[in-house]
């Protein structure tokens, strides 16, 4: 190559001051034009230069074009697409794209050596190209980096921004158009109070201050910008002031939309309110109101409702809800698929097949055929289905649920579209409801999932406590209650001993009557007491004793009894008589229930009494009168107390019982009566019937367990009698009695205990296949016609064939119950056993082991009770008076 470039003649100064002008504008040089100096300014510049003709042969170039290509010879001469065969096609179209448009071309080759040279072909003359040739690699290279950056700033989702230090914007990016609304540019240009408030500019330049004072780098403010719509959106900006190389100063930011992280910790402050609120919620009601509050405060748009499950009616019942008249949701309600999908979704595999399991029902129509669900969708082509959301993964909650920390599951409902402008999620409560709440037209911000689900986990634990707290309530109420009837229990038991201890010493009937009812009145609410007996008078109860505040009651009730405003219809009639009229136990909860129509009712609430307990006194089928109690409370002898009271009625009777026995006995004179019984059923009748012959009765023992053994004569085979007769357990003939004299043991009550129930002997009695002929004595005192009625209650008729009067002879009679006072009933029943089994004959008719067998006792004990009456009968006989 020469030393100096070589042009053609006539056209070095021109081409010069083209290039000169060429390179000062693109500012590939710095040569004025009017200090040229032709010979040695091409070679000497930085910038490469090419001359091509119309042939695109090259006529001259500089030295730094041979530097800049690299070549190895001078090129002059040469084709211009031959001298490099990367860079030689481009500058060939560049000249062509001269020659056709008469202007100045600019593009970028790339050597495949990896530099960038930018070209340049400006017109140079007739048919001249200049072609001006510069090293571009470095500024290639920043402006690809540049791009880099502006990719990179354009794909973050946090807003950048720049602006000069009059505060107007000179550059965003697209994440800042996105928050704003504005398009770039409208921003662009425009001052920052067109976002910012004044006092957040001012701000922010107190901060900048501040930080070059300190040597900072970086500056925050949490603000708030204004967007296109008017709205105001929550900010976080990072920001600095940056200096270029020209000395021009810029503040960058960094804008950070914070409303997810700002509705997070609003959705936690409230959280935490309701926790503490659920901490002292004091049923579920409460707990339902608390998280229905909760959820609406942070999500005021929403719909909120709190479901909980009703087990008997087998629905979803809102309780607590952000809007009106919430509807029950029954089995397959969408509410409800919500709440057993809920429970059932144990991993996502499952969740798509689990969904479509509890879907398959109309969404509009439940099983039962009722009312469309209010939360049903719009219908669409694919049936609603539900999927566990929420955080963490389902190892993860699985360990959640194997904890001791309750957990409520978010699944989230899809209504088979694409679009929907309602979201809605359900929050399972547990075994305890459902928590849907509804999202309309926008998706609420911050981590919705995670915030109802935490608020879930609250209630569940909340009405867990509650549960627990109520059943701890109740079973201390309970204990209260138990505690309370063992006081009166135990109170209860204390005056029965108190009164079974004055029956024994009572030898009348008023004693026993004063004895009952004294002590009655002083256990709790009881304000009235008192006994009528019915043994001798036979019609209404006479009053034989009472005590508390009833005096005159009685004498009230017997004259009304004889009014005309008595009811027709007797089954109200006054307790004490509804009680003698059954022959069982009458009690009256409440006196005011059913007043009109009852005098007695009327009469018995002007007295204060609340409650009526009437136990009838009977020993046997032998009635001797009633007790009635009345209180001043409703329900006062419920439980133990009517059990108690019912127990008292049986041991007053038999005291009753055993002092009219005495009395009778000591009796000087006795009413003898002849009757005849028919009844075919009775257990005498059918064994004459079975042994086909008329059996004479020589007595009976009536036994504490309710059977009793019967002595009787007769001459055909007894034997058969247990599989012949019911009741008939067995028999046995009396060793050494010619006359066949029989044992039966009968599982069931005798006329002759009927009789002897009622104090009365009995001298004679056959049975035969139809009935009794009976020759009975009683004592005076004894109402026949009680007696007469109450067999006829029994059997199917009674004939009472004669009556006399006659003095006692003291002679022993079958059934007769003579004996001193002293006598318990078991040293009687074993006197009275052995006495008609034989064992005092010679020969014995029964040992004393057979005696033990027929009452169901050891011998020992046989012989402990029949020596110890033998002694009492020979005391009574040895050492009574002389006169005697």
């Amino acid at each position: 190559m020469t030393e100096n470039l070589s042009l053609p003649g006539g056209t070095e100064r021109r081409v010069a001051s083209t290039y000169a002008r060429e390179i000062e504008m693109t500012g590939m040089g710095d040569f004025p034009a009017d200090s040229i100096d032709a010979g040695s300014f091409f070679d000497r510049a930085i910038t490469g230069l090419l001359l091509t003709d119309a042939s695109a042969t090259i006529t001259a170039a500089n030295e730094t074009v041979a530097r800049l290509l690299e070549l190895d010879e001078d090129p002059v001469g040469s084709d211009l697409r031959a001298i490099d065969p990367v860079a030689g096609p481009d500058l060939e179209s560049a000249v062509e794209a001269v020659e056709r448009s008469g202007s100045v071309v600019e593009t970028e080759t790339t050597l495949d050596r990896g530099r960038t040279l930018e070209l340049r072909a400006v017109p140079a003359g007739e048919d001249t190209v200049a072609l001006l040739l510069r090293d571009a690699s470095d500024r290639v290279a920043t402006r690809r980096k540049l791009q880099r950056s502006n990719r990179i700033l354009e794909t973050l989702e946090d807003g950048v921004y720049t602006l000069d230090e009059a505060f107007v914007i000179t550059s965003v990016n697209d994440a800042v158009t996105s928050m704003t609304g504005y398009d770039r540019e409208e921003l662009v240009g425009s001052h920052a109070s067109m976002l910012a408030g004044e006092e957040t500019l001012a701000m922010a330049g107190e901060i900048i201050e501040r930080l070059r004072g300190d040597d900072s780098d970086v500056g925050m403010i949490e603000s708030s910008i204004r967007t296109a719509d008017g709205d105001s959106l929550p900010i976080e900006t990072h920001f600095s002031s940056v200096e270029f190389a020209n000395g021009r100063q810029e503040r960058v930011g960094v804008i950070r939309d914070v409303t997810d992280r700002k509705q997070n910790e609003h959705a936690l402050r409230e959280l935490n309110r309701s926790a503490r609120l659920l901490l002292g919620a004091a049923d579920e009601r409460a707990v339902y109101r608390t998280i229905v509050d909760a959820a609406t405060s942070v999500w005021p748009s929403a719909t909120v409702v709190a479901y909980s499950l009703d087990r008997s009616a087998s629905v979803l019942e809102p309780v607590a809800a952000s809007t009106d008249d919430p509807e029950v949701c029954p089995p397959g309600s969408t509410v409800w698929k919500a709440f057993s999908t809920g429970d059932g979704l144990d991993n996502p595999a499952e969740r798509t097949e689990v969904a479509t399991d509890h879907t398959t029902v109309d969404p509009t129509e439940h099983a039962t055929g009722g009312p469309a669900d209010p939360t049903a969708a719009e219908p669409s082509d694919r049936p609603p289905s539900f999927h566990r959301i929420g955080p963490g993964s389902v190892d993860e909650r699985e360990a959640d649920d194997a904890g001791t920390s309750p957990q409520g599951h978010v699944i989230e409902r899809s209504d088979g579209t694409e679009s929907s402008g309602t979201r809605t999620l359900y929050a399972t409560l547990d075994e305890y409801g459902l928590l849907r709440i509804e999202f309309s037209d926008e998706d609420p911000a911050g981590n919705v999932a995670e915030s109802v689900e935490l608020l879930a986990a609250n209630a569940v634990a909340a009405l867990g406590r509650v549960d627990r707290e109520a059943e701890l309530s109740k079973h201390r109420e309970t204990l209260s209650e138990r505690t309370r009837q063992l006081q009166r229990l135990h109170g209860y038991n204390d005056l029965l001993r108190r009164i079974n201890g004055a029956l024994v010493e009572a030898d009348t009937l008023e004693g026993i009557a004063t004895a009952v009812c004294g002590p009655l009145v002083e256990a709790e609410s009881v304000s009235f007491a008192w006994i009528g007996e019915t043994y001798r008078t036979g019609g209404d109860p006479r009053p034989v004793a009472s005590a508390g505040a009833g005096e005159g009651y009685l004498d009230a009730l017997s004259a009304a009894a004889d009014s005309n405003d008595v009811p027709v219809d007797h089954s109200d009639r006054e307790p004490s008589h509804r009680a003698l009229d059954t022959g069982s136990l009458v009690h009256v909860p409440d006196v005011s229930d059913g007043l009109r129509g009852s005098p007695w009712r009327e009469r018995a609430l002007v007295r204060g009494f609340g409650s009526v307990l009437s136990v009838p006194l009977s020993h046997d089928d032998l009635e001797y009168g009633v007790l009635s109690v009345y209180a001043d409370e409703r329900g006062a002898f419920e439980g133990a107390l009517c059990e108690l009271l019912a127990e008292l009625g049986d041991t007053v009777a038999d005291a009753i019982n055993s002092v009219e026995t005495r009395r009778s006995l000591q009796s000087g004179s006795v009413v003898e009566l002849e009757v005849r019984i028919d009844g075919p059923n009775a257990v005498l009748p059918r064994i004459a019937s079975a042994l086909d012959e008329p059996i004479s009765v020589d007595g009976g023992v009536r036994q504490a367990d309710g059977r009793s053994l019967l002595y009787f004569t007769t001459e055909a085979d007894p034997t058969a009698l247990p599989e012949s007769v019911h009741a008939v357990e067995s028999v046995r003939s009396l060793d050494g009695d010619a006359d066949g004299r029989v044992e039966a043991s009968v599982a069931a009550t005798t006329v002759v205990d009927r009789l002897t129930a009622h104090g009365s002997s009995v001298a004679r009695l056959v049975a035969d296949a139809g009935g009794f002929d009976a020759t009975v004595t009683l004592p005076p005192a004894v109402d026949v016609r009680t007696v007469v009625e109450s067999l006829a209650d029994r059997y199917e008729s009674v004939e009472l064939l004669a009556r006399s009067d006659r003095e006692a002879d003291g002679d022993a009679v079958a059934g007769s119950t003579v004996g001193p006072d002293g006598l318990t009933d078991r040293q009687r029943e074993a006197a009275r056993t052995a006495y008609l089994g034989g064992y005092f004959e010679w020969p014995r008719g029964s040992t004393g082991e057979d005696v033990a067998a027929a009452m169901g006792i050891t011998q020992p004990t046989f012989n402990r009770h029949l020596r110890t009456a033998e002694r009492k009968l020979f005391a009574a006989l040895f050492d009574a008076p002389a006169d005697e």
